[in-house]
């Protein structure tokens, strides 16, 4: 792609140099057969504003052709995306950014985009519509209890918040009771009576249903309301696994790579003194996300945490005052992580927080292997501004959501991972070491956050 955009643009701009010079040597002559003899400023002055003209257009035919191709490129990616990922949202284009033969490509994939989400969405809508319309209160949990469906009735009576979606539902409902009634329904073939008690101490007569190999539980409670309405929120994706882990080397294929994606929120930027308040991380296979598996902790950091950066973070010594510390939290992140590439946007510098905090507390080390999406997308020459997290999200159109928290820049630094594989792929990047080596290839970069201390 890239010879065909140069050469492409080299033989316009040759060619409008060539007209421009003839067009300059055709009014000298006509001015020399006017005027012969004429004095040679006055030809000089002639040749000097027919290079500048000549340059002025050149420069112009460049800007055009890097912009076509630019834009083309951009579609060429959203074929490419919407093609793996029905999901997918369309980059949205200003009018004035493009040309109108490009927001008619735009246009029709838009359609197909949308085609797309109504056969996906067609068998869910009428599945929901069928629970929305149960009377009993409903809620379905993942195996580490993640709220994946609940119904009006349920929302009404363990409360909306408490039992939202991608919420853990022992922020409603009482750890032990529930544990145990889901160990009891399947040694007794997948379903029990049970008696749950909420965190306020309420004791609710419950049918519990093991869902085996999908993982988690359906909890369902009598009806108890003289109004219904037909209200159903899901995301039953939160109870899909990725595949069994395999060893990790050199030759495994990133289409296939088991990856963890994490970020930590910290109480500044330098490692050397500086002490972690929060972790988020999500799983990854090749590009799918497991949302499912996800983990999103505070950490008690033992010293105050600076106003500035609780200004970035939102994260203040209130809220981590009752947070367990570093040891706790990381007792629970590393069965997550384990035989797992570690992904982040300049993850070097997480990566060092993390090493200290474990010297810190004593706790053994061993140093991850890690992608960074930085310098990634540095190596790949995207045309994007600074690199930052929030440009590579707008270029790849992935939606902000949460940002500066933890699991939030985890969830879109995956999306942006994600992104970028077919990208990868057309630069021949096929495996974990030929991602390792093409990364490298961003001294300047490298030579940044090594500066700064990771």
């Amino acid at each position: 792609m890239r010879s065909a955009r140069k050469a492409i643009a080299m033989t316009l701009a040759c060619a409008l140099a060539a007209l421009c010079l003839l067009a300059a040597i055709a009014v000298w002559l006509v001015a020399e057969a006017r005027a012969p003899g004429a004095q040679a400023g006055a030809r000089e002055v002639a040749a000097g504003a027919a290079a500048i003209v000549a340059a002025v257009a050149l420069w112009h035919v460049f800007d055009l052709v890097r912009r076509h191709f630019r834009d083309l490129e951009r579609a060429r990616g959203a074929i490419v995306t919407l093609t793996g990922n029905r999901s997918a949202v369309l980059p949205l284009r200003e009018e004035d950014e493009i040309s109108l033969e490009m927001q008619r490509l735009y246009g029709a994939l838009a359609v197909l985009s949308a085609r797309h989400a109504e056969e996906r969405d067609a068998p869910d809508q009428k599945l929901g519509a069928i629970l929305a319309s149960i009377s009993e209160a409903l809620v379905v949990m993942t195996e580490q209890g993640q709220v994946s469906l609940v119904n009006y009735p349920a929302k009404a009576l363990l409360g909306s918040e408490r039992v939202r979606v991608g919420t853990s539902v022992f922020a409603a409902l009482e750890r032990g009771p529930v544990i145990a009634a889901l160990e009891h329904a399947r040694q007794e073939g997948g379903t029990c009576e049970a008696t749950l008690r909420t965190v306020d101490g309420a004791e609710l007569p419950a049918r519990l249903v093991s869902l085996d190999e999908h993982g988690g539980a359906v909890l369902s409670f009598a009806p108890g309301l003289s109004e219904h309405r037909a209200e159903l929120d899901h995301d039953l994706d939160l109870h899909d696994r990725p595949p069994p882990l395999v060893p990790l080397s050199g030759d495994t294929r990133i289409a296939d790579l088991h990856a963890t994606v994490l970020d930590t929120e910290t109480t500044g930027l330098s490692p050397a003194v500086d002490r972690v308040v929060s972790i988020g991380a999500v799983r990854l296979c090749g590009g799918r996300l497991y949302r499912g598996m996800s983990f999103d902790r505070l950490v008690r950091p033992g010293v105050p945490i600076p106003a500035r950066s609780t200004a970035v973070h939102g994260i203040s010594d209130a809220m981590v005052a009752d947070a367990d510390g570093f040891p706790g939290v990381f007792a629970d992140f590393a069965p997550l992580v384990r035989d797992t590439v570690w992904i982040g946007h300049n993850i070097a510098f997480d990566v060092a927080m993390l090493c200290r905090e474990c010297a810190l507390a004593g706790l053994p080390w061993e140093e991850p292997e890690t992608l960074d999406t930085l310098l990634l997308a540095a190596s790949l020459k995207l045309e994007v501004p600074g690199l930052s997290l929030e440009n590579l999200a707008a270029y790849f159109s992935v939606n902000i959501h949460g940002r500066h928290t933890a699991l939030g820049d985890s969830l879109v630094t995956a999306e942006v991972y994600a992104a970028m594989l077919p990208l990868l792929a057309e630069a021949g990047v096929a495996t974990l070491d030929e991602a390792l080596r093409f990364s490298r290839r961003a001294k300047t970069v490298i030579a940044r956050q090594k500066a700064a201390g990771w």
